[in-house]
């Protein structure tokens, strides 16, 4: 079997290491290969993925796209570069190459699965596009609103599959360390969170924080971080993927944006037994309060402080929300589970069956 892969410079970013581990076990163990379909000119930050193209058997380049006749023309260029091997169904990750999917899935006459990371994305789920054997998402939720839109028999929920670590996460030393996410969400709750970030500077003066503030979308955050005077505890980061090990391995993971961008480096922070705070954040299941993070419900400068400082003075209730978000991650995203569901969606869409399937896929043997 051979799968043609467009996917998302942003969902590179975000899930690179996901989709790798993802690519490289559908092949090693399920025998399905990929052929990874990338633009002529990436971003100078992802000029290696032609060198390790995602675990994927080979790179495919695809020409400048546009109005449908350029888009058409472009299918056609992807199916001349398969034409030994053709492709049995189109993969499109993230929504912003999906019209240069659906046509190539229309040139090959195969059908095109859609896997969506954010609320936006579920937003385009439709009825109308014929060539579409299933919408994929990595939360329970996420599933549930392309339900909505297109019924139950094309949706599967399909959880990221997440290495796990056996190390406990360290004791916190003299200088505690703490990562903050996409600060270019909801001002009042950054605001908020950063008042309580600047009490909690107060009684904790050596904590180094480590802060994802957008380019184009942070100026506020920025401004608000220096009106408090919090500048010199801070580094800022224009794109925590950029330094993901880093933003994982802090003592902490703060999230202050209810947005449902689902980032699969929250979850590597927890595999690492990171203690996480976070925003109410309804799409993604694995936030729990009490469980795998510590949620702050009514967004006031004072509950932020307090949960932050609760986290960082007792050792214990830290330890116990790194240990329960290990475990949670542990037990439901097992990279082994996550390429055999993903093995038998693609089996079975390419035989044109429509999930739930009626056939039975097993790994293929050494």
């Amino acid at each position: 079997m051979h799968v043609m892969i467009f996917i998302d410079p942003v969902r590179i970013r975000e899930d690179g290491p996901t989709h790798r581990e993802l690519l490289t076990r559908l092949e090693r163990d399920w025998g399905i290969r990929s052929s990874l379909v990338l633009p002529e000119r990436l971003p100078e930050d992802l000029q290696p993925v032609h060198e390790h193209r995602l675990g994927a058997g080979n790179v495919l380049v695809m020409p400048p796209s546009g109005p449908i006749w350029v888009r058409q023309h472009a299918a056609q260029s992807l199916a001349s570069q398969v034409h030994r091997d053709p492709a049995n169904l189109v993969l499109c990750i993230g929504t912003g190459s999906l019209p240069e999917a659906e046509a190539t899935a229309r040139h090959l006459d195969c059908p095109v699965v859609i896997s969506t990371w954010s609320s936006e994305e579920t937003r385009v789920a439709s009825t109308r596009m014929q060539h579409v054997g299933a919408w994929v998402a990595p939360t329970r939720r996420l599933a549930d609103r392309m339900t909505s839109r297109v019924g139950t028999e094309l949706v599967q929920c399909i959880p990221p599959g997440i290495a796990p670590r056996t190390e406990p996460a360290p004791e916190i030393g003299l200088a505690p360390t703490l990562a903050i996410l996409a600060c270019d969400g909801s001002p009042e709750i950054v605001r908020a969170a950063l008042a309580g970030l600047e009490q909690a500077i107060a009684v904790i003066p050596d904590l180094q924080i480590c802060m994802e503030i957008d380019a184009e979308n942070g100026h506020q955050a920025w401004r608000e971080a220096d009106a408090r005077g919090l500048l010199d505890h801070v580094s800022t980061i224009a794109d925590a993927t950029q330094v993901r090990s880093l933003m994982t391995s802090c003592d902490i993971i703060l999230n202050p944006n209810r947005g449902p961008r689902v980032r699969t480096m929250v979850l590597e922070a927890m595999a690492a037994s990171r203690a996480i705070i976070s925003a109410p954040a309804e799409d993604l299941d694995w936030l729990i309060d009490g469980t795998t993070a510590a949620i702050v419900d009514d967004a006031t400068p004072e509950n932020w402080s307090g949960t932050l400082l609760n986290l960082l003075t007792q050792p214990g209730n830290r330890r116990a929300l790194g240990i329960g978000a290990s475990d949670w991650v542990t037990e439901h995203h097992d990279p082994a589970r996550h390429a055999a569901e993903w093995a038998k969606l693609l089996s079975g869409v390419s035989k044109g069956v429509s999930y739930p399937f009626s056939t039975e896929s097993t790994p293929r043997q050494p």
